[in-house]
């Protein structure tokens, strides 16, 4: 197990070096700067694994990619020019620029809890 995380460790590392250079600027966020890197690098990665892809493709990317990961209903908005006003959970907004396309990114909806001990859904 510990050899095959180390080989994904490693796939990361390379990708990395190999990725496109891009333009990074974060407007508004109420997240911690972990989470903020994170959803970042998902939207990188996004953008890599999809290069001629639409904006709406990075955004249907980014927000399975979140859903998985983090839990929660997540909210990806992509374009060059939108408004908007949204509710979100707490520390959890990232709105940020990768080249000349703009991400907002929340949640709205935190994650599923485990029922309590003879509790139903």
């Amino acid at each position: 197990m510990a050899d095959e995380e180390e080989i994904l460790e490693g796939e990361e590392v390379q990708r990395k070096k190999e990725r496109t250079i891009r333009r990074e600027l974060i407007k508004d966020c109420d997240a911690d700067s972990e989470l903020a890197k994170q959803i970042m690098e998902i939207a990188n990665i996004a953008m890599d694994d999809i290069p001629d892809g639409k904006q709406k493709d990075w955004a249907q990317a980014v927000k399975a990619a979140l859903d998985k990961e983090k839990g929660g209903t997540w909210h990806v908005i992509t374009g060059a020019h939108f408004g908007g006003n949204v509710t979100n959970d707490t520390g959890t907004l990232v709105n940020f620029k990768l080249n000349d396309t703009w991400f907002l990114v929340f949640r709205s909806g935190p994650p599923e809890k485990e029922p309590a001990e003879g509790e139903q859904h």
